[in-house]
C-alpha cells in the first residue's frame, strides 16, 4: 500500500488540501439550506375541475372520462385514481420514477390544454399542479381575523400584506386564500326580459362583445402619427348598467331595464375561522434552497411592519409555524451529533490514550465538513434525514482511523520509528480499510437508487453515508499517518492504557481459552448460533411490522364529513362546535378551522381536501409535543364526538413517509355503480366487524338528493326550444354564467363578469318558476312548461381507478403498528366473499405502499449482498473466504431481532433501512480479522497459530470499532422518536450480536474452509 507513503512525503501538500476542504465545508455548513423534511420532487399530478352545479355522472362523462382517456395515452403513465363529486372532478396521475418529471407535466398541460374546448362552458378553475412540496408545502401560514370586517377590507389587507411578503428574496410565492371571489354580478329578471324581448344569449352575446379593446391602427397627419383608440372595454358599472341591449317597441332596452348591476361575492365555498373569528389565509412558501431560519426572521420583521399599520378591527394571526419545529428538530439532531463525539472520543481515549485519541478525533470534524461539502453540491439540505445520517456514520467514520491509529501504535511498539511506523501501520491494513468501506457504501448504495417516494424521501441518507465514509477513509490512509508522526511520541516507551492492559488480560483469561474451545468444538458453539438465530426469528410475529411511524408533532387534523347533501354553512356550524370543545382544553394551543376544504397544506405527504361543502377540517396546535398529553388528548376527543350526529369526525396524526389513502383500503372494481353500492356495504361491514380497525368510510353507503329538472322532450321539441338553452337557462338563472373580466378604473382590479338571477340568501325550489327560455322564433317560454323539477336520489360520489369505476371502503386502525396483521386477517375473508362476475377488489392504501416499499428493499438487500460478495471475491481471491466473512450476517439478525423486540418497536421501514446497513457495517469485523489472519499464514505461520494471533492482536480495534459504532449511534437511539430508534436499535443489537459471535464463528469457518493454506504453511 503505497499511498500512506506518497502522502507523507508530500506532507504539506496534503494539509494545504485538508486546510481548503475545511474552508469551503464550513462556508457550505452556513450556507446551505435548512428545512424539517428533504425536498421532494416526485411524478405525482392532478388535474382538478370545478363546475359548480353539475352532477357526479355528468362530471364523470363530460369531464372526467375524456381527461382520463387522454392521460392513459401517454407514456410512462403508471396509475390514475379519480375522484368526482358534485361540480368536482380530480385526476391524479402518477407516473414512472426516473423520468424527467418536468417534461411530464408540459405533457399532461398539453393534453388537458387540447382538450379545454370540448369540455363544458361554465368551468370556474381547470387546474393542472405536479405534486412538488416545496412549491405546495406553506412554511407559515398567516390568518387576518377580524368579527366585524368585511371580505373586502380583509383582503385589500391580505394584498397589502402579500406585496410586503414578496419583497423577501427567499419566499417563493404568497397566497390569499378562503377569501371568497368578488366579481361583479348581473341579476336579470327573467320576466322583464321575456316582456320587452330580450333573451339571454343576447344579453350574453351583447356584454361580451362589448367588452373587447381592439386597437384601431394609426392615423398620420403631416409630420405627427396618431393611434386610434376604438369604444374599449368596460371600465365602470355604469358603462354596464348602459349597455344597450336591444330595442322593444321603438325604445331601447338598456340593461339597467332588465338587471341589477353591481359588486357582490362568489357563493362561499370555503369559510375559514382562526379560534372562532372569521378570518383568511395568507400562506407562504419557501423558494427551493433557501433557510427557512434566515426566511422566518425576514417574515417576523415584516409581519411587525405590517401589524402596526392594521386597523384596530382587524388582527394579523400565525396559525402555522414550521420554523420552530425545524428549529428544535435541526437542534436535536446536532445535539445527538456532539453528544455522539463525546462518546466516541471517551472510548477512544480510554482505550488509546490521549495522543492516539485526538489524531483520530480530529479527523471526526474533517470527515464531516467534507461530506457537507459534497452534500451541499449534490443539492441537498440540512434536514433531519441528512444530519441524523451524519449520527448514523459517526460511530462509522472512526473505524478506519482506530484501525490504522491502532497498527501504528503496535508498530511503534515493536521498536519502529515513528516515520516508519505511521508508513507500515497504515499500509498493512490499507486494503483490508479499503475493503471494509467499500462494503459498507455498497450497502448503503443500493438505497440511494431506490425508485419509488419512500426512495426519494430518504435518499439524502445514503448519500451522506457514503460521503462521510469515503471521506474518512481517504483521510485514514493520508491525514491520519501525518497527524501520528506529529502528535504521537517521537521517543520513549509508548505506554498502553490502563483499560487496554485490562482488556489484554480479560483476553488472556476469558477470549483465549473461549477461542481454543471453539476451534476444538466447533460444532457446539456453531450449534449455539444456529438455536440463537431461530430463537431470535420465533420473535419476529411480536415485533410486528409497521411502515411509515408519525412525524412526533404536536400538531392534530381533524376532519368533519357529513352527508353529501349538507351545505358549507352546516359545515361551518359544525366545526364551530369542535372549536367550541377545543376551547376548554388548556393542552391546546391555538387553532384553526376550514368549512368546504380542507387546511392549506402544511406538511410535505398531506394534500388538502379541494373544494367540498360537506367537508370541514381544523388544524389543532398544541403547546409542546408531550406523547402523554397527546395521545391522552387524542383519545378524549375521540370519546367526545363519537356520537356526533350527522358528521363522522375522524382524527388524524401527521406521518412520515409517502401518502396512501388510508391505512386500510380495499378497492372494489366494477362496471355497476348499483351492484358497487351493494358490493361496499357488505365490504364496509367485513372491514367494521374486524379487530383493530375504526373510523370505516364507505362514499357509496350514502346517496344524494338533488333537485332534477325533468325536461318534456316532446314539448320543447313542439315549441322550437332547444335543449341546450334550456340547460344554460338553468345554469344562468342559479349557479350563474360567466361573460368575461372587466376591469373597473376605480381600482384597476379584474372582477369576473357573472350574470344569473337575482340572488338574496340562498336559492329556493321557487326560483324555477321565476325562468323563461327563447325559442327559435324569439318567443319567451316559461321554464315551468317545459319541465318539472323533481327530487332525486344520485350518487354522491364516483372513483376511478385506471379510468375503470370503482369504489374504496377505508378505514384507520387502533394500533398503527399492527397494519399489516389487520389488513391480512380481513383479506381472506375478502377471498370468501361471493364476488360477481366481473367485479374483485384490490388492497390499497398503507398495505400496498408497505408491500411495494418492502418488496424494493428486499430486492436492494439482495443487490447489496451481491455488490458485497463480488468485491470480496475480488480481494481474497477466493469464494469460500467471503462466505465466512459472511456468516457475520445472520449472526446480526439475531441481535436486531431481540433488540426490537426488547425494547418494544415494529420492524418499520426504517429498521428494514437499518438491517440493510447492518449488512455492510457487520462484514467489516470479519473481513479485518480474515485479511489479518491470511497476512500471517502467508508470512509462514501455521493456521491455527495465524488464527489465534490474528483474532488476539485484532480484538482490540473489532471491539473498539463496535463501541465506537454503537456509542456514536446511542443519542440518536434514545431519542425516543419513532423514526429513528428503531433503525438505531437494529443497528445496535445487530453490531453486539454479529461482534461476539463473529469473534468465535469466523475462527471456526476459516479452520474449515482454509485447509489448503494450512497445508501450504506446515509444507
Amino acid at each position: 500500500m503505497k499511498l500512506p507513503e506518497i502522502a507523507l512525503k508530500n506532507r504539506m501538500f496534503v494539509l494545504t488540501v485538508v486546510a481548503l476542504a475545511v474552508f469551503v465545508g464550513f462556508r457550505s455548513f452556513k450556507t446551505m439550506p435548512r428545512a424539517e423534511d428533504p425536498f421532494l420532487s416526485t411524478p405525482n399530478y392532478a388535474v382538478v375541475v370545478v363546475l359548480p352545479g353539475m352532477s357526479p355522472e355528468d362530471m364523470e362523462e363530460l369531464v372526467a372520462d375524456p381527461i382520463e382517456e387522454a392521460m392513459d395515452e401517454l407514456d410512462d403513465i403508471t396509475e390514475i385514481r379519480t375522484e368526482i363529486s358534485n361540480g368536482l372532478a380530480i385526476i391524479n396521475v402518477e407516473a414512472s420514477f426516473g423520468i424527467d418529471y418536468d417534461d411530464k407535466y408540459d405533457d399532461i398541460v398539453g393534453e388537458v390544454n387540447q382538450l379545454r374546448q370540448t369540455l363544458p362552458s361554465g368551468i370556474v378553475m381547470l387546474d393542472v399542479t405536479q405534486f412538488k412540496p416545496e412549491d405546495m408545502v406553506v412554511v407559515r401560514q398567516y390568518a387576518l381575523v377580524s368579527e366585524g370586517a368585511s371580505y373586502a377590507q380583509l383582503y385589500d389587507e391580505a394584498e397589502r400584506f402579500e406585496d410586503l411578503l414578496n419583497q423577501s428574496e427567499l419566499v417563493k410565492k404568497v397566497e390569499i386564500e378562503a377569501s371568497p371571489e368578488e366579481r361583479v354580478r348581473i341579476s336579470l329578471d327573467f320576466r322583464k326580459m321575456a316582456n320587452l324581448g330580450v333573451n339571454l344569449s343576447q344579453v350574453a352575446g351583447v356584454l361580451s362583445g362589448n367588452n373587447v379593446n381592439i386597437p384601431g391602427g394609426e392615423i398620420k397627419s403631416g409630420t405627427m402619427s396618431f393611434n386610434v383608440k376604438s369604444s374599449g372595454k368596460y371600465g365602470s358599472l355604469d358603462e354596464i348598467r348602459n349597455t344597450a341591449i336591444g330595442a322593444h317597441e321603438g325604445k331601447i332596452v338598456y340593461l339597467r331595464h332588465i338587471a341589477e348591476v353591481g359588486h357582490a361575492y362568489e357563493d362561499q365555498r370555503w369559510i375559514a375561522r382562526y379560534g372562532a373569528k372569521k378570518s383568511i389565509f395568507v400562506t407562504v412558501t419557501q423558494k427551493k434552497g433557501g433557510n427557512i431560519m434566515t426566511l422566518a426572521g425576514d417574515l417576523d420583521k415584516k409581519e411587525a411592519n405590517f401589524s402596526e399599520k392594521l386597523p384596530v378591527s382587524i388582527s394579523l394571526e400565525t396559525a402555522f409555524d414550521q420554523a420552530p419545529a425545524v428549529k428544535g428538530r435541526l437542534d436535536e439532531f446536532v445535539v445527538n451529533l456532539v453528544q455522539g463525539i463525546v462518546l466516541v472520543g471517551v472510548i477512544i481515549l480510554v482505550f488509546l490514550g490521549w495522543r492516539p485519541a485526538l489524531v483520530v478525533m480530529v479527523v471526526i470534524p474533517l470527515s464531516i465538513l467534507l461530506a457537507i461539502t459534497v452534500l451541499n453540491f449534490s443539492g441537498y439540505a440540512l434536514q433531519q434525514i441528512s444530519i441524523a445520517s451524519l449520527v448514523i456514520a459517526l460511530g462509522l467514520l472512526v473505524d478506519n482511523g482506530i484501525v490504522v491509529i491502532e497498527n501504528i501504535v503496535r508498530f511503534r511498539r515493536d521498536g519502529y520509528t515513528l516515520a516508519e511506523a505511521a508508513a507500515k501501520g497504515t499500509g498493512e491494513v490499507g486494503y483490508s480499510i479499503i475493503s471494509s468501506t467499500l462494503t459498507t457504501v455498497l450497502a448503503f448504495a443500493p438505497l440511494a437508487f431506490m425508485a419509488s417516494g419512500p426512495g426519494v424521501f430518504l435518499r439524502s441518507m445514503p448519500l451522506t453515508v457514503i460521503y462521510v465514509l469515503t471521506a474518512s477513509l481517504i483521510l485514514a490512509l493520508t491525514f491520519t499517518p501525518i497527524m501520528a508522526r506529529k502528535i504521537l511520541k517521537q521517543k520513549g516507551e509508548i505506554k498502553t492504557p490502563v483499560v487496554s492492559r485490562h482488556l489484554e488480560k480479560l483476553i488472556e483469561k476469558f477470549y483465549a481459552p473461549a477461542l481454543r474451545f471453539a476451534l476444538r468444538k466447533g460444532w457446539v458453539v456453531l450449534g449455539s448460533g444456529i438455536i440463537t438465530l431461530l430463537g431470535a426469528l420465533s420473535l419476529f410475529p411480536s415485533i410486528g411490522v409497521s411502515f411509515f411511524p408519525t412525524a412526533d408533532k404536536p400538531m392534530l387534523l381533524i376532519s368533519a364529513d357529513h352527508p353529501y347533501t349538507r351545505n358549507i354553512l352546516h359545515t361551518d356550524s359544525t366545526m364551530r362546535f369542535i372549536g367550541s370543545v377545543l376551547d376548554t382544553m388548556d393542552y391546546v394551543d391555538s387553532y384553526v378551522t376550514n368549512a368546504g376544504h380542507g387546511n392549506p397544506q402544511v406538511y410535505y405527504n398531506r394534500q388538502p381536501e379541494e373544494y367540498k361543502s360537506y367537508h370541514g377540517e381544523a388544524l389543532v396546535n398544541f403547546k409542546e409535543w408531550d406523547p402523554d398529553k397527546f395521545y391522552a388528548t387524542l383519545a378524549n376527543l375521540r370519546k367526545t364526538f363519537a356520537d356526533y350526529p350527522d358528521a363522522k369526525i375522524t382524527f388524524s396524526e401527521l406521518k412520515n413517509g409517502a401518502p396512501f389513502e388510508a391505512p386500510i383500503e380495499v378497492m372494489i372494481m366494477g362496471k355497476d355503480l348499483e351492484v358497487l353500492r351493494k358490493i361496499s356495504f357488505d365490504i364496509e361491514k367485513i372491514v367494521d366487524e374486524s379487530e383493530g380497525t375504526l373510523d370505516v368510510a364507505n362514499p357509496l353507503a350514502n346517496a344524494k338528493t338533488d333537485i332534477k329538472v325533468n325536461i318534456n322532450r316532446d314539448k320543447a321539441a313542439l315549441l322550437n326550444v332547444s335543449l341546450l338553452d334550456i340547460d344554460k337557462t338553468v345554469r344562468a338563472g342559479l349557479g350563474g354564467l360567466r361573460i368575461d373580466d372587466v376591469s373597473m378604473d376605480v381600482d384597476n382590479e379584474e372582477y369576473p363578469l357573472i350574470i344569473r338571477m337575482p340572488f338574496d340568501g340562498k336559492n329556493t325550489v321557487e326560483d324555477f318558476g321565476k325562468m323563461y327560455v327563447t325559442n327559435r322564433m324569439g318567443r319567451h317560454i316559461p321554464l315551468s312548461q317545459l319541465a318539472v323539477v323533481e327530487f332525486e336520489q344520485d350518487y354522491a360520489q364516483i372513483n376511478h381507478y385506471n379510468t375503470e369505476r370503482n369504489t374504496a371502503v377505508t378505514a384507520n386502525v387502533t394500533n398503527p403498528d399492527k397494519t399489516k396483521a389487520i389488513t391480512e386477517a380481513i383479506i381472506p375473508k375478502l377471498d370468501a366473499y361471493d364476488w360477481p362476475d366481473g367485479y374483485r377488489y384490490r388492497m390499497g392504501g398503507e398495505y400496498e405502499s408497505q408491500t411495494e416499499s418492502f418488496g424494493d428493499l428486499g430486492t436492494l438487500l439482495f443487490v447489496a449482498m451481491v455488490l458485497i460478495f463480488a468485491v470480496l471475491v475480488l480481494q481474497f481471491r477466493s469464494v469460500s473466504q467471503p462466505l465466512i466473512i459472511f456468516s457475520a450476517i445472520p449472526l446480526a439478525v439475531s441481535g436486531s431481532f431481540v433488540a426490537l423486540y426488547l425494547t418494544n418497536w415494529s420492524f418499520s421501514f426504517f429498521a428494514f433501512i437499518g438491517f440493510i446497513s447492518l449488512v455492510g457495517i457487520v462484514v467489516n469485523n470479519s473481513i479485518i480479522l480474515v485479511d489479518y489472519t491470511n497476512q500471517l499464514m502467508e508470512s509462514g505461520m501455521a493456521k491455527t497459530n495465524a488464527i489465534t494471533t490474528a483474532a488476539h492482536r485484532r480484538f482490540t480495534p473489532i471491539v473498539l470499532t463496535t463501541l465506537t459504532t454503537i456509542l456514536g449511534l446511542l443519542p440518536l437511539t434514545l431519542s425516543g422518536t419513532s423514526l429513528w430508534s428503531p433503525l438505531g436499535w437494529t443497528l445496535i443489537g445487530g453490531m453486539i450480536s454479529s461482534t461476539l459471535l463473529t469473534l468465535l464463528v469466523v475462527p471456526i469457518l476459516y479452520q474449515w474452509f482454509t485447509k489448503g493454506r494450512k497445508d501450504l504453511a506446515e509444507a
